[in-house]
């Protein structure tokens, strides 16, 4: 008989070192509603650092937040009634590029970094020019919001 089969059970190895899987569903939900991006250097991978010392920070909600979702539907709904309307809608790779970027500068909550020489308050606009010049930012957030995904509770 096959493994999986209907007329053999699958019967799992007992590991006797094996820790208890916790099987209540509530404790396998997101612990948190946003992602804090540590920067590192792109080449050598050393913490970016602040004048002050402090690491440069980014914080951003996380895929499964209220905000990104809302952030995500507001974008997606303006698609779809564009592409309801009676003009022909043409999607190209740079609309698709700056759809992206613009859904990270919308879920992006807030940072702590420094850009040309100052540490800027952040604004939705200052975030679009940091990611579109900096644009190795955005894939450690992107790698950092999927490292987030081991998200359970301890």
């Amino acid at each position: 008989m096959s493994v999986g089969s209907r007329s053999s059970p699958l019967i799992l190895p007992d590991y006797p070192d094996k820790r208890k899987l916790d099987m209540d569903l509530k404790n396998l939900t997101p612990t948190t509603d946003t992602v804090e991006v540590k920067l590192l250097h792109p080449s050598s991978f050393a913490l970016l650092e602040n004048e002050d010392g402090s690491p440069m920070v980014i914080t951003v909600h996380a895929p499964h937040s209220k905000a990104y979702k809302a952030a995500l539907h507001e974008q997606t709904n303006k698609r779809l009634k564009q592409a309801q309307s009676k003009k022909k809608m043409e999607v190209t790779a740079e609309d698709l590029e700056e759809a992206n970027l613009n859904l990270l500068v919308r879920t992006t909550k807030g940072w702590k970094i420094t850009y040309d020489g100052q540490m800027p308050k952040f604004s939705e606009a200052k975030a679009k020019e940091v990611y579109s010049e900096v644009f190795w930012i955005k894939d450690q957030i992107e790698e950092a919001v999927t490292d987030a995904l081991d998200f359970t509770k301890a």
